[in-house]
């Protein structure tokens, strides 16, 4: 069988609508960064031994393609758009073609899986706990803007705001409160006000979001704190878009690629707990994926004695990880459960991310 015809097969299947049980919602956890190295790693140092995550358990596995249009080695904008519009772009440009260039010239703008979403009546939600400008950072922002420059971050929270197909993402909570409210200022514009007319509720803290009526499903929470607590967020997620009979997207993304490692594996354990919080009591409506949007140079080396004190394995994986703070090209995990994940297996790109979701719905994108 050619090359071909094994791509043309692989479409055939993950686009047959019929072929699989259809869920009502998609909940996308990205862990940036975390590759397989670095799943291992987390599984380790939290429960003392391999495989004991609660993704690293999901029943559909697949090894997904990170490379850009451009590049080997990704960036979070190009492999967000992948995921978000199934085409590769090149690096730094958010759901636009590859004939973009970077701050220079826009490229064809590509359609969302958001915006697809929002057409269809379903409601549509951000999560990210980036350091710097999570909620408009680029693993997010791809699925509601379109941009030749990911670090445009007023630009990009406005388009959040006016989005150019549908309303805009119905939940959207993130850090970046100092640097995209300064941005959004220097271009004239203000938050509160304007999201309150794009009928948004807004606040600038989990405290204030945990009191807003459970009714309200439109808010924006934007955060300072970039620890704020990560399962808080999806379950308030979760319960503002379920409201929605049509059902939901959610795209909630942590990052565990911080250069420390320590910090970098307490982030996948947050992530897996926030999966596993959400995962078990929707598993018969609700499809939950994983992937990355590359793999960094975290891993287990040399050789090390298994302890029998799980408690001392905790302490003491810092000493035995060797870390070096790259973006790697070696494919990445592509985890999911629940209806419509078993179009996941083999090897796959993370442009299959956006057709998997797609084919789930029934929808045609181009």
């Amino acid at each position: 069988m050619t090359k071909f015809a094994v791509r043309l097969l692989l479409a055939f299947t993950l686009l047959a609508p019929t072929a699989f049980p259809q869920a009502k919602n998609v909940i996308l956890f990205i862990g940036d960064g975390a590759g397989v190295s670095s799943l291992n790693a987390a599984s380790i140092m939290g429960y003392g031994e391999p495989r004991s995550l609660y993704i690293q358990n999901f029943p559909h596995l697949a090894l997904a393609d990170t490379s850009s249009a451009k590049e080997w080695v990704t960036d979070g904008a190009a492999s967000a758009s992948a995921w978000a519009t199934g085409h590769k772009t090149r690096n730094g440009v958010v759901s636009m073609s590859a004939d973009a260039v970077r701050d220079q010239r826009d490229g064809e703008i590509y359609k969302t899986v958001f915006e697809y979403a929002q057409e269809n009546g379903l409601s549509t939600g951000v999560i990210s706990n980036e350091d710097r400008t999570g909620m408009t950072d680029a693993v997010v922002s791809a699925f509601y803007a379109h941009t030749n420059n990911r670090s445009k971050s007023g630009d990009i929270f406005l388009q959040l705001l006016n989005s150019k197909y549908g309303h805009g993402p119905d939940v959207a909570i993130g850090t970046g409160h100092k640097v995209v409210e300064a941005a959004v200022e220097a271009a004239g514009h203000h938050i509160g006000p304007e999201a309150k007319a794009r009928g948004y509720a807004y606040v600038n803290t989990m405290a204030e979001l945990s009191r807003i009526d459970s009714g309200t499903t439109r808010v924006i929470a934007l955060l300072d704190d970039e620890n704020f607590d990560f399962s808080e967020a999806v379950r308030q997620a979760v319960m503002r878009l379920s409201k929605n009979p049509k059902g939901f997207i959610l795209v909630a993304h942590s990052d565990c690629h911080t250069g420390k490692t320590r910090t970098t594996l307490d982030r996948i354990l947050n992530l897996d707990s926030a999966a596993r919080a959400v995962g078990e009591p929707n598993r018969s409506n609700t499809m939950v994926l994983f992937t990355a949007d590359h793999a960094y140079d975290l891993r287990i080396k040399g050789e090390s004695l298994v302890e029998t004190n799980k408690a001392s394995d905790h302490k003491k994986i810092g000493s035995i990880v060797s870390l070096e703070d790259e973006h790697t090209a070696e494919e990445v995990p592509f985890l999911g459960m629940g209806p419509g994940s078993e179009r996941i297996g083999g090897y796959m790109s993370n442009t299959d991310v956006f057709r998997v979701i797609m084919a789930n719905f029934g929808w045609a994108g181009k």
